[in-house]
């Protein structure tokens, strides 16, 4: 199976990576609670591929296509995950349930809408089976998949300011 085709990667360019990025999503995003996992969702609208973290413009082999190209234009979801050292004392755990994080993104994220996905651990997490994380982080993605995007407009309109209705 050639790497243009595996579909279950986590390349660089699906992932949330510098600090600018995830505090985007913490300030413009909605947040999803669980007993588990905190989940931060900004949508593609907001969330686009800093093209700075994409490799050099390459050749794909089999199409000849410019594949950067492809990756700056499409919207994907990207994950970033954070799990501090207040949930798991120990590297292990907490790499463990990145770990599983991460494979859960992988398998679903083609289903997800485009935009950037922040998963922070809660302190439950680090005693909870493998089993109990992916259960709880499959809850999140389809929560996440049910979630509206704020396209429609306000349906209260805005407040006009007394000023503006004084006839005087």
């Amino acid at each position: 199976m050639s790497a243009g085709t595996n579909v279950a990667t986590f390349p660089p360019s699906v992932r949330v990576r510098t600090p600018k990025q995830y505090q985007a999503t913490f300030s413009q995003g909605r947040r999803i609670s669980a007993a588990l996992f905190r989940l931060h969702v900004r949508p593609a609208e907001a969330a686009t591929i800093d093209t700075t973290q994409l490799p050099a413009q390459r050749e794909d082999s089999v199409s000849g296509r410019d594949v950067r190209a492809d990756e700056m234009e499409s919207k994907v979801a990207r994950l970033g995950i954070s799990v501090s050292k207040r949930v798991a004392a120990h590297a292990v755990e907490r790499n463990r349930i990145k770990r599983i994080a991460r494979d859960s993104f992988r398998r679903c994220r083609l289903q997800l809408p485009a935009g950037d996905y922040v998963l922070l651990a809660q302190r439950d997490a680090a005693g909870a089976s493998s089993e109990a994380l992916r259960a709880a982080l499959a809850s999140l993605w389809q929560r996440a998949r049910a979630l509206k995007t704020n396209t429609a407009a306000p349906t209260i309109p805005p407040r006009v300011p007394d000023s503006a209705t004084d006839p005087s």
